[in-house]
């Protein structure tokens, strides 16, 4: 085997870095994942603006409970602190 001279020898440390460079490049995200994040930036929007509380129904309820007619059994009260308690 003949070392020849006249070529000069690669710098094997430019390799790493040049494979650095490629890593860095950041592919473009596809068309629809762009649609799937604009609708889910849709979607929060509409509920950020969507009360949590439903004013008819609590008017209803302070109603019923000012004459008096308003009626929740033990159980319906224990399974409605079981859900809430389950969400968290």
């Amino acid at each position: 085997m003949r070392i020849n001279s006249a070529h000069p020898t690669q710098n094997t440390t430019e390799t790493p870095q040049v494979s650095r460079r490629q890593e860095k490049k950041v592919q473009p995200a596809p068309a629809q994942d762009t649609a799937q994040i604009s609708e889910h930036a849709r979607v929060q929007q509409a509920l950020a603006k969507t009360p949590e509380v439903r004013q008819e129904r609590v008017a209803a309820i302070k109603q019923q409970m000012d004459a008096g007619t308003y009626k929740v059994t033990d159980s319906q009260l224990a399974d409605s602190m079981v859900k809430e308690m389950s969400k968290k």
